[in-house]
Parts: C-alpha cells; structure tokens; sequence
C-alpha cells in the first residue's frame, strides 16, 4: 500500500500549500487556546467599543472554524496521497469540489480572522480592561476565577487565520494546474503494478489408456503343408 502513494503530490504547489495550511492553522489553534475566556467576558459586559462584537462567541467560533478547515484539509492531503489524480475523469469532479472548498475555507477564515483582529483591538482600547492590568505578565482575579490576560494572544491568532484564508485562495488558484496530465500512470517504478506469468512445471498428463501396459505383438506362423 505504502508503494501506491502519489509522493510527487507534495512537490507540487498545491501540496506544499497543503502543508503550510496545516502547520498555520494549528497555529491558530495554539493561540486561541491561550487567550482567556473571562477577559472576553469582561471586555463584552464593560461595553467601551464595538458594542455588537461578542467576543467570547468570536472566540468559540474562531475554534470551530479553524478544526473545521484543519479537518478538510487533512483529508483533501490524504485523498491526493491516495492517488485521486490518476482517478481518470472523476478527478475532475473532485478537482472542482476541492476548489469550492477552498474558497469556503478562505472565507471562513478570512472573515474569523478580522474579527479576532476587532477582538484584540477591543481588549486594547477599553480603559477598563487596561487599568486592570491587561499588558501585565500576571495572574489576575477576575470574576472570582485566576486568569492570564494574555495580551497579543487574539492578535497571533488573527494573524494566523488571515495567513490562512490567503493560502487557502492561492491553492484555489493551482488548483487548474493539477488537471495537466492526470490520466497518466504514475512514472515510478514501484507504483506501476506487476504482473506475473505463473509457469507449471508438471507436466501433462498422458491420456492413452494403455499407458503403463506391456503390449506383446502376436506372431503368426505359416504351416507347412504335409506331402
């Protein structure tokens, strides 16, 4: 099975942007995990600006978005690894469906990524949230829980979804380029299939049903006649 893999899918743009999403959006998720759930809800209660941003739902969406992207994502990787490019015309329809999802995925994260962008700079512009120590390095007491503020963590995690949606436009661009030459067979010697010509080395058996017999000629003798 390991034989059959398409390898060369990783060298072209398509797969290397794969990759790059994959290691961006898990990123992503490593920066919204360390932003703190009870200064969103904080910041939303106090008001100052963007009063209609929710913070704390961005936050949960932000998430579900990300896990989301990074699902399809590994599958498409995984489908292309599989062979779906010599799949004959069927990889067109999968081409195409592939293309649509990247765009979703571009939008998605584009749009979670300006929102977490307002996020951060909601936290930055809210006197109170400042004067309660936000761009400190500490623990903090809020709403009877310890919290870490952890300033820039919205941000990092804007910039990463950002980051992604672009990747996810650019690979809907190279997505075309994968339609060239899909109906040939991989070139490496190790994916093309063997065949083998069983040879048996009996050999065949002798119908004749005196096989095994001793046959006797019988001889016929003239008498000579008596004077």
């Amino acid at each position: 099975m390991v034989a059959s893999l398409d390898y060369g899918y990783l060298s072209t743009p398509t797969g290397l942007l794969n990759i790059a999403e994959i290691v961006i959006l898990i990123g992503a998720l490593i920066s919204v995990a360390f932003t703190s759930p009870l200064y969103c809800e904080l910041v939303d209660n106090l008001k100052w600006i963007y009063p209609d941003l929710n913070t704390l739902a961005v936050r949960h969406v932000f998430q579900v978005f990300t896990i989301l992207c990074l699902t399809v994502t590994i599958i498409i990787l995984l489908a292309h690894l599989y062979g779906i490019r010599y799949s004959g015309k069927t990889f067109a329809y999968l081409n195409q469906i592939c293309l649509i999802a990247n765009v979703i995925m571009a939008l998605m994260m584009l749009s979670i990524g300006i929102c977490a962008a307002l996020w951060e700079d909601k936290l930055r512009r809210t006197p109170g949230i400042i004067r309660r120590g936000y761009f400190s390095n500490r623990y903090q007491i809020v709403f009877n829980e310890e919290t870490h503020p952890r300033p820039g963590a919205a941000a990092a995690a804007a910039a990463f979804a950002l980051l992604a949606g672009i990747l996810f436009i650019i690979e809907a661009c190279t997505r075309p380029m994968l339609s060239t030459g899909v109906t040939r067979l991989p070139t490496h010697s190790s994916d093309r299939p063997t065949y083998t010509v069983s040879t048996s080395t009996q050999r065949p058996s002798n119908n004749n049903p005196t096989s095994g017999e001793r046959i006797i000629p019988i001889e016929t003798t003239k008498s000579q006649n008596r004077v």
